[in-house]
C-alpha cells in the first residue's frame, strides 16, 4: 500500500469531493480501491477507462465532463499527458514504485490542506506555481549529485526553512 494513502484521503474528504478517476477498467480499479476505501466513505466517485476521451491514439482524463468549476478541480496523476487537455489543474506525482519511504502524498496532502484552508479563489494559478516550483527544483536536483534511495518526494528538499517559506509563498 502507497505510504501515506489512507491518511491522505481520510484529511482530503473533509476539504474536497475526492473522486478517483483512472485509465483502467472498473473490474481492476474496484479491486484496488475496495482495498483503501474499505468503509467507502473516502471516495465519493470512481470514475474509470470509459470515462476518458479518447482523441486519435491518446487517451485523456477530461475534467470538464466531471461538470464541476474547472476553477476548483484540481487532478493528480502520475502521467501528464492525462491532463493535458486542462495543464493548469493538474499537478504531477511520481509513479509509486513500492517503496515504503515514499512521502508524496504525505507532503502533497499539506498543499492541498493549505490550498483548501486558504480558500483560494481559482487553483489554477496556485497549481502553475506549485508546478513552476517542482521543475525548478527537479532541474536544481539533476544538476546536483543524488545517493541511490534517496526520498522521493512531491516537493524536493523542502525540509529546510527556506523551501518552507517557498511552500507558503506558493499560495499567496
Amino acid at each position: 500500500r502507497w505510504p501515506y494513502v489512507y491518511e491522505f484521503l481520510n484529511e482530503l474528504k473533509n476539504y474536497y469531493e475526492i473522486v478517483t478517476f483512472t485509465a483502467g477498467t472498473k473490474d481492476y480499479a474496484d479491486n484496488i480501491l475496495n482495498l483503501v476505501d474499505i468503509n467507502d466513505n473516502l471516495i465519493k466517485y470512481r470514475l474509470y477507462r470509459h470515462h476518458t476521451t479518447i482523441m486519435g491514439c491518446n487517451v485523456f482524463k477530461d475534467l470538464m465532463r466531471l461538470g464541476r468549476d474547472m476553477s476548483k478541480i484540481i487532478i493528480i496523476d502520475n502521467l501528464k499527458d492525462n491532463f493535458k487537455l486542462q495543464p493548469n489543474n493538474g499537478l504531477f506525482i511520481k509513479t509509486w514504485t513500492s517503496d515504503i519511504n515514499d512521502n508524496q502524498l504525505f507532503d502533497l496532502q499539506k498543499i492541498l490542506r493549505d490550498i483548501a484552508l486558504f480558500n483560494v479563489d481559482d487553483v489554477r494559478p496556485v497549481i502553475e506555481k506549485i508546478n513552476d516550483y517542482n521543475k525548478e527544483n527537479l532541474s536544481k536536483n539533476e544538476n546536483s549529485s543524488h545517493k541511490k534511495g534517496d526520498k522521493n518526494k512531491f516537493l524536493e528538499d523542502n525540509d529546510n526553512e527556506e523551501n518552507e517559506n517557498n511552500e507558503s509563498n506558493l499560495i499567496n
